[in-house]
């Protein structure tokens, strides 16, 4: 399934951007923006919201590609052959050290192939539950699932990605037994878990609290070391008895490497001038993506933590992709 949204902006009054770096683009082309999920998830939202602002004072035109598929690899493979110009980018996220730690014989280097230019938001996961299940805690969800192994179904968004692993983490951490079921996506998960199909599942904030403030999705907590601002009376799971057990979604810009200095440095002056727009700041919050805005350097630190720690999980759990 691929989706193009073409999102050219001209400089309005409403938004005065500073002087930026001005590393060349050509301007007969556009700048796309791969993103490794179908339309309508989590990162697609907060992708579609950042990028509209920063065409504006990138005075660009971006475009944002679905590219779904294999963990992510097929459409990091693409940022990592394309030219290192500045424009092809890919948004990525935690499940990016999740493709490196599952998928064997990958054509590309997770480690080497990329440039990480800026760490744009950060949420947790959200562990819900249908609501008509009589479960309203997690030691209520871990006691049921002890009393009942595998009678839990879990939606998931394919073996081998980060939705998949942190049901994993929950079964090592709780030991407990439970079923998963995979889907193509958020979108496509979060709709069964509405409907009763199946039970539980640990879904991006942006996707799981419009569903919870409608009382369609009961929520039991959130995956991030201290409560969400956009749902402070969610509690973590360390508060629910787990002290190891935090989990943050990270989602940022990288490309391929080799891009000049120049090129990382305004691409990253833009994604985090956007993220001060009032509209960008409201609507982030108002999902529970807390706005980070890294520098490169901070990024790629990042990202290499997260590939160690998902390797382990990934060795712990014996998790291997379809």
């Amino acid at each position: 399934m691929r989706r193009r949204d073409f999102v050219k902006l001209v400089g309005t009054a409403a938004v005065s951007w500073p002087m930026v770096a001005r590393a060349q683009f050509d301007s007969s082309r556009p700048i796309t923006m791969i993103v490794p999920f179908p339309p309508g998830g989590g990162a697609d939202v907060l992708v579609r919201i950042l990028t509209k602002y920063m065409a504006e004072n990138l005075n660009e035109t971006i475009v944002v590609e679905n590219q779904p598929g294999a963990g992510g690899a097929l459409a990091f493979a693409h940022v990592a052959r394309a030219v290192p110009d500045g424009h092809t980018l890919g948004w990525s996220s935690a499940g990016f050290a999740v493709m490196a730690a599952t998928l064997p014989d990958l054509s590309f280097s997770p480690q080497k192939d990329f440039v990480h230019v800026c760490d744009v938001a950060q949420n947790p996961f959200v562990l819900v539950v249908n609501p008509d299940l009589p479960i309203k805690s997690v030691k209520e969800l871990i006691d049921y699932a002890k009393a009942k192994p595998n009678a839990l179904n879990f939606a998931q968004n394919g073996t081998a990605t980060l939705t998949n692993l942190v049901v994993e983490l929950l079964k090592i951490e709780a030991g407990i037994q439970v079923t998963q079921v995979a889907y193509r996506g958020d979108n496509y998960s979060i709709a069964d878990v509405i409907t009763g199909q199946v039970q539980a599942m640990f879904s991006n904030s942006p996707v799981a609290l419009p569903h919870v403030a409608a009382s369609q999705l009961r929520a039991l907590a959130v995956t991030s070391a201290r409560r969400s601002a956009a749902a402070p009376d969610i509690p973590t799971m360390v508060e629910s008895g787990y002290p190891d057990f935090k989990v943050v979604v990270w989602q940022g810009i990288s490309g391929p490497a080799g891009l000049a200095a120049d090129v990382v440095n305004r691409i990253n002056a833009s994604a985090r001038e956007a993220l001060k727009v009032p509209e960008v700041a409201a609507r982030f919050d108002a999902l529970g993506a807390e706005r980070i805005g890294s520098t490169p350097e901070e990024f790629a630190a990042l990202v290499g933590r997260e590939l160690e720690v998902w390797s382990d999980v990934a060795r712990r759990s014996g998790v291997k992709p379809d």
